[in-house]
């Protein structure tokens, strides 16, 4: 056994002794911890059980036979490991050390923490032997966006501790939308990290790239709702919510056994703009080195209307991470982004849709439901379309034909606006103009947004689309013009 190999496995023992330590020692001090200390408990379990076997695997030379390169892995379950150990070391302190009373439970809490701490730079220290040990590898955790992966990753499994407290989200529907936004970024996230991991991303060529660009972007705007409601739904008295620490009263200052509900809540709504704020950096990192890198797709050196030409972008050994790789620029431009403009309002009109007694009343009021399912298809079928690359094959005519049918959206929800406002609003058409007339509208008698509440969202976001479709229209009118005098 080589030298490296015997560092290698005298880390994992020190591993394994620091992640077995501090799980035993939280482990004898009894239930009443609360859900953040118990996923605490599992990050430390996880890391020993993962730690186990890569050892077992290392001794008994079975890498050749595994799915992936070995090297990658152990760098990318450093990278994972250190994250984890770090946040559950700094998350138990902070839920549960802080409210224990001084004396031998506080003294076994407080060294389960520290061999947690120890744990970390352990994986640490495994981490960056690797980096220097294979220097002509680079792996995916040691690239810009390989980090904001890692990142974001690690947030979204701090507040996966957080909302495990049921308690904080399944009284409202809104909530549990911000729990799935939670979910879908991860999962994706994780499929992506997957995917880089086993090298399948080779077997995808384009549409790996795309999937990178389609999930960041995705994730943001999904944030962004997230974002929104929860703290909407959490701290505001109209909706629901707890304004005021003092009016919790699990945070009441006498014996409190762990982080209260409204610290916990108003924890997972900072964690939500970390968050966001990742994900918006990783998509700056994507556009910013598309368009930096390569010069095939600049401003007036292609025309848009003939974007269907796939940029090439290569990247330096410092920070590799794609060959050669093709990226459609549509995404990027004016059309592309009010497309995902167009189906993110019409996504959230459908959410407030899905109550049915808002229109099920009324036929002029269902055929506003039909013009939002009409022009939906449409963008979101353009979408894929580039996406996927079937547009390339259509005639070059095609773009032309995009003018008439925006200008047929235009018209569409311009009649959905003028009816829903008459058909709610007005008295004369049965409607409701006063907020107050509406039972489920009256202060104090409320959990959720109310009736009134969910027809003038809906009626806000039927004029702003109206908006981003005639955006469309006008630059659709000049493209159309500049071809033809071409």
């Amino acid at each position: 056994m080589d030298t490296d190999r015997v560092r290698l496995c005298f880390y994992r023992l020190l591993q394994l002794f620091s992640t077995c330590a501090a799980f035993s020692l939280v482990a004898s001090l009894g239930t009443g911890m609360g859900a953040v200390s118990h996923w605490s408990m599992f990050i430390w379990c996880f890391c020993f059980v993962i730690t186990l076997i890569t050892f077992i695997v290392q001794l008994g030379e079975y890498q050749p036979s595994l799915p992936f390169s070995g090297k990658s892995f152990l760098f990318t379950y450093a990278c994972l490991a250190t994250a984890f150990c770090l946040s559950a070391s700094i998350m138990y302190a902070i839920t549960y050390i802080q409210f224990l009373p001084h004396g031998p439970f506080r003294d076994q809490a407080a060294a389960a923490a520290a061999f947690s701490c120890i744990a970390c730079v352990l994986y640490a220290l495994e981490g960056a032997f690797l980096w220097l040990l294979f220097p002509e590898t680079t792996f995916y955790f040691a690239t810009i966006h390989g980090l904001f992966k890692l990142l974001e990753t690690s947030v979204a499994c701090i507040i996966f501790a957080f909302i495990s407290n049921t308690s904080l989200h399944q009284h409202q529907p809104a909530l549990v939308w911000c729990v799935a936004v939670y979910s879908i970024c991860f999962t994706l996230g994780a499929v992506a990290m997957l995917l880089k991991l086993v090298k399948f991303e080779s077997r995808l060529h384009t549409f790996f790239p795309h999937f990178l660009l389609g999930q960041t972007m995705l994730s943001v705007l999904l944030y962004a709702s997230a974002l929104v409601l929860w703290p909407l739904y959490q701290f505001n008295e109209e909706f629901g919510g707890q304004p005021q620490r003092s009016g919790d009263v699990s945070c009441s200052d006498e014996l409190p056994s762990t982080l209260c509900i409204w610290d916990q809540k108003l924890t997972v709504a900072i964690l939500t703009a970390i968050n966001l704020l990742i994900h918006v950096a990783d998509m700056a990192y994507w556009i910013h080195f598309i368009f930096i890198r390569e010069d095939n797709c600049r401003v007036g050196d292609c025309d848009l209307l003939d974007c269907h030409n796939t940029m090439f972008f290569t990247v330096t050994s410092r920070d590799k991470y794609y060959e050669l790789s093709e990226i459609p620029c549509y995404v990027h431009t004016i059309p592309g982004l009010l497309k995902v403009l167009q189906t993110f309002v019409a996504c959230l009109i459908f959410t407030f849709l899905s109550h049915t007694s808002l229109y099920l009343h009324q036929p002029a009021l269902e055929w506003c439901v039909a013009v939002h399912s009409i022009c939906f298809f449409p963008a979101a079928l353009t979408i894929l379309g580039n996406l996927i690359g079937w547009e390339y094959r259509l005639p070059v005519t095609f773009p032309i034909f995009r003018f008439p049918l925006t200008l047929l959206s235009v018209l569409l929800y311009v009649s959905a606006l003028v009816l829903w406002l008459l058909y709610q609003f007005n008295e004369k058409f049965g409607g409701q103009p006063q907020r107050s007339n509406y039972m489920d509208c009256i202060d104090g008698l409320t959990y959720y947004i109310c009736t009134w509440d969910e027809e003038l969202a809906v009626a806000i976001l039927t004029a702003l689309n109206p908006l981003i479709y005639v955006a469309g229209l006008v630059y659709w009118a000049r493209q159309v013009s500049v071809g033809i005098e071409d």
